[in-house]
């Protein structure tokens, strides 16, 4: 499905993977990360369709959504809007449960410091956060900024040739990553429309920055929190996890999974589900 909304002044149509329709347990939104989609969350959100009703959503500039290329700057905060335009679309203020990784964790960060009043729980999937961050991968994308569009066509088939083995490099087995999976999940919506969603990926590496993950918050965020961290993450340490946990101002849980890397949603889909599933049961009811 998709929702429309206005975010930083831009009209804007976000995709929503959606599961679990008509089921009366608390929703769920789920924010992927740099460079997957909504998508990347489809089996955790089978996993909970039986008790929940969730959406996965396409940030902007990511898989099905709008991909702006002019006026709409890809910082954590401009994110951060376009989640509230969703939640506000959605009429689920209040009421969300709001799950983020990667790079869309560090988006939760920042959204859950300045609206935390719209979400009843938090759970950060090893995010982005302070300053371990961006990744060698990410910064790479620097070097075609402003790149013409002969430069950006010579570039691009041999970004794609790597996008599999960076995806496998964050697996904990590589199993989940067959190049079937890489090509209809992930690197499709990167070849959008000739060379925009191309452009669209240079442009989302290259805007946010740890200056804003540094200036979050944390004190703000007064919601129960779960810090989920695999523990076999080839780019964020789990030392990340620990500072969370004593930052954030409400109740965090801190918990680390066992044999899965970054993409823990595909390494450990069952364990992840279960683990968002007993969070949010042992909050049920509670109000902070």
């Amino acid at each position: 499905m998709k929702v429309k909304i206005n975010a930083c002044g831009q009209d804007l149509e976000i995709n929503l993977e959606e599961y679990g329709k008509g089921n009366k347990g608390m929703p769920i939104l789920f924010v992927h990360g740099i460079p997957t989609n909504a998508r990347l969350w489809r089996h955790v959100q089978k996993n909970l369709e039986g008790n929940f009703h969730s959406y996965a959503m396409d940030m902007v500039g990511y898989g099905q959504s709008s991909m702006p290329l002019d006026d709409f700057e890809h910082t954590f905060n401009n994110q951060a809007e376009a989640i509230k335009g969703v939640i506000e679309e959605l009429g689920i203020k209040g009421n969300v449960v709001l799950v983020g990784h990667d790079h869309g964790g560090g988006v939760c960060q920042v959204f859950a410091s300045k609206y935390c009043d719209y979400i009843s729980r938090l759970v950060l999937l090893n995010p982005v956060a302070y300053d371990y961050w961006p990744v060698l991968e990410v910064e790479a994308f620097n070097g075609l900024v402003g790149a013409s569009d002969e430069v950006l066509a010579g570039a691009m088939p041999g970004a794609v040739a790597q996008f599999a083995g960076l995806m496998r490099t964050g697996s904990h087995d590589k199993i989940a990553f067959t190049d079937k999976n890489v090509k209809e999940n992930y690197l499709c919506h990167w070849g959008r429309d000739g060379l925009t969603g191309f452009k669209s990926l240079v442009k989302i590496c290259s805007q946010p920055t740890n200056e804003e993950t540094l200036a979050v918050d944390h004190k703000k965020i007064t919601c129960p929190t779960a810090v989920f961290w695999a523990l076999h993450d080839a780019w964020m340490p789990k030392e990340s996890g620990e500072r969370l946990k004593q930052d954030i101002a409400g109740p965090v849980r801190l918990q680390f999974i066992e044999r899965a890397g970054h993409w823990s949603q595909e390494d450990r889909p069952d364990e992840v589900a279960a683990m968002i599933e007993d969070f949010i049961t042992e909050w049920e009811g509670v109000k902070i």
